[in-house]
């Protein structure tokens, strides 16, 4: 029981719930953003018949952001994602022709 209460008495305890409040809240915004990519990203290929790179590679680097935040606030890490590291880069280049 000292351990549970030395644990919620501490002051790491509460700044990592601080920490997954914030980025809990980053990833229900980012679920609206991935949707609102997929509507763009279908239009411009329903246009021009493929993908958008830039938008392919933002969504590449996007996808390993939300894993970040995902291992993070699932205790996964230590480790804060964006903006206490760098953005992902993406892991490869992906392809622009369906």
């Amino acid at each position: 029981m000292s351990e549970m209460k030395q644990s919620i008495e501490s002051d790491a305890f509460w700044v990592r719930t601080l920490f997954i409040i914030m980025f809990s809240i980053i990833y229900r915004i980012l679920d609206v953003v991935v949707l609102f990519m997929v509507v763009v990203q279908w239009g411009f290929t329903l246009v021009t018949g493929q993908v958008n790179p830039a938008l392919n590679q933002f969504s590449d680097g996007l996808a390993s952001y939300i894993a970040q935040i995902v291992r993070y606030i699932t205790s996964g890490t230590e480790a804060k994602p964006f903006p206490f590291t760098d953005w992902p880069t993406p892991k490869s280049d992906m392809p622009t022709e369906l």
